[in-house]
């Protein structure tokens, strides 16, 4: 018997066709994150490590959830609506072919053009029916849902102490206020303690709607007084976010109009109609613009704080 050993050929592991080079980068990304110490340090040190950083991270997810799981109930209607206008788009076309060069582009002998350019109407959108009996869409679009209420809930009770860390910053602008000869223009001054005594009136509102909505506290109506203190406090924050977005435009030279300012103008302006939204009693968005406007607004901050993760 001879004493080599043969090896089995491995055959079918890797698609001939993937090239070394692709299995060679994956293979370098794989050992600089998850086969990595410091990239789960770094996690731990830029999301983890404080209250701020984790809401910035819930944030986007609650929204980006609430986004795919209206994007997933919704699917027939998207891709009825996506058809109408493929339709009408394709028609608009063919009408200026037919008037300007006497053309019908449908009736081509080219079996392309006639099949890209046919103006058979697609068939009318599915009608939603409310019936709580019916099987969903999307099984996945109630976990995701599910999960995006849980987030937001959990961002609301870490926000419960909030409040504690407005006061450093109003005691702050106050001293800053009546201080003689301060650098910052006196209306300027004005407006930070006006924004900052916001911020605190806002988490007031913002823990009493949190804490009549779970009983926590026990109050002659809890349902009217947690809608009410919500609704106030979406008030209260539109409020905020005007004097934000104005402020921005008058404290900002156009010369320093740069990415930046544009990314912070958008990400105040993307709110307001959230703001709109919680601060009526019947809501005016449905789920898919409250998802797609609230990604909009955390979407940069999302992006900052996972591009911050040292992958070298």
């Amino acid at each position: 018997m001879s004493s080599t050993f043969n090896k089995p050929v491995l055959r079918g592991k890797f698609p001939s066709n993937v090239p070394l080079a692709a299995l060679l980068k994956l293979n370098s990304l794989l050992n600089k994150s998850i086969f990595s110490r410091k990239f789960y340090q770094e996690i731990n040190d830029k999301v983890l490590s404080s209250t701020a950083t984790v809401d910035r991270n819930l944030y986007f997810i609650c929204y980006f959830t609430l986004l795919l799981s209206s994007v997933l109930n919704n699917k027939p209607q998207i891709k009825a609506f996506l058809a109408k206008q493929r339709y009408n788009f394709v028609r608009l076309i063919n009408s200026s072919f037919r008037n300007y060069l006497g053309t019908d582009l449908s009736k081509s002998s080219n079996k392309f053009w006639a099949s890209t350019f046919d103006e058979t109407p697609p068939p009318p959108p599915p009608t939603l029916v409310a019936d709580s009996t019916k099987e969903p869409v999307s099984k996945l679009a109630v976990h995701l849902k599910a999960i995006s209420s849980y987030l937001s809930d959990i961002r609301i009770f870490a926000r419960l102490t909030d409040s504690i860390k407005y006061v450093p910053w109003i005691i702050d602008e106050y001293r800053a206020l009546v201080t003689p000869g301060h650098k910052v223009p006196k209306f300027d001054r004005v407006v930070n303690l006006l924004q900052a005594l916001n911020c605190l009136l806002l988490e007031f509102l913002e823990n009493a709607g949190w804490l009549t909505e779970h009983n926590w506290v026990g109050t002659n109506d809890n349902d009217w007084w947690c809608m009410e203190t919500y609704i106030w406090c979406s008030r209260v924050w539109g409020v905020y976010l005007l004097v934000e977005i104005i402020e921005l435009f008058r404290r900002v030279p156009v010369s320093k109009w740069d990415k930046n300012w544009r990314i912070n103008v958008f990400k105040q302006v993307v709110q307001m109609p959230l703001v709109l939204h919680w601060s009526l009693y019947e809501g005016c968005l449905t789920p898919f613009w409250v998802g797609l406007c609230g990604s909009g607004a955390s979407w940069w901050d999302f992006k900052d704080l996972w591009g911050s993760i040292d992958l070298s």
